[in-house]
């Protein structure tokens, strides 16, 4: 075999070998980011429970603070209804609906801007704290 062919040939096998290296380590970073994303949102899941249990909610309960317009009020379900702005952890920015008690209810109108604070699990969050803004 003349020496150009066996150049050529381990250049070649170099040059494939780099390639499928080269590819198979970008697989491998894309897994590990996408791992460290959930670790990370996992963490801030756990701060979350810690900061809502040093404050007198029970396990597995976690609390947010948000921003919102209150859009309607309905007395009779206990409800308020808020455009908000992310909550970050829980919800996109969007309309939802929010249970509050009564005294927190009298406290704002429709159209009033607000913060408040949720405490709960993610399907059963309640309103604990309004303050207008």
């Amino acid at each position: 075999m003349p020496v150009w062919q066996v150049v050529l040939l381990v250049n070649l096998t170099l040059a494939v070998g780099l390639g499928l290296g080269y590819a198979d380590w970008g697989r491998r970073a894309d897994r590990l980011y996408q791992e460290l994303e959930a670790t990370r949102a996992r963490v801030e899941q756990l701060e979350r429970e810690r900061a809502a249990c040093t404050t007198g909610a029970r396990a597995g309960e976690q609390q947010w603070e948000a921003r919102g317009i209150v859009r309607a009020i309905f007395p009779r379900a206990d409800l308020l209804v808020i455009t908000h702005e992310e909550i970050r952890g829980f919800l996109p920015p969007r309309t939802t609906s929010f249970r509050a008690s009564p005294k927190l209810r009298h406290a704002v109108r429709v159209g009033d801007a607000i913060r408040f604070s949720l405490r709960g699990a993610f399907r059963d969050a309640t309103i604990v704290a309004i303050e207008r803004w």
